[in-house]
């Protein structure tokens, strides 16, 4: 799991698994299950203030709050907040959340 992340600091009953299952409309067999490579996969694809903002949404942190935190202002805020959950929904970072699940399947066929 993820102990010291500061997904846990913001989120430490939401996991990586259920945002993503709901971001995307889809059922929660369809994503990957390791919540290490989830939240690899978004560090990965999101600037350090972009992961920190989706985080503190997802723990349902007020606006003002989260502009506070990562020093913007609400405006910038917004844009940033937009920007995020867009990177989020592209084809790239869908496909691999999902990819990991469907590579392992493939292997375990390849090795049957």
């Amino acid at each position: 799991m993820l102990e010291n992340s500061l997904w846990l600091r913001y989120n430490p009953e939401k996991t990586i698994r259920d945002v993503l299952t709901r971001i995307y409309e889809c059922d929660a067999v369809e994503i990957e299950e390791d919540e290490r490579e989830l939240y690899a996969s978004l560090k990965r694809h999101l600037t350090k203030k972009e992961l920190k903002i989706v985080m503190m949404n997802e723990a349902g942190l007020s606006s003002d709050a989260i502009a506070h935190e990562v020093g913007s202002t609400v405006e910038e805020l917004k844009l940033a907040h937009h920007k995020a959950y867009r990177k989020i929904r592209q084809e790239k970072i869908r496909q691999e959340v999902r990819a990991n699940k469907i590579t392992k399947v493939t292997q375990s066929d390849d090795e049957a």
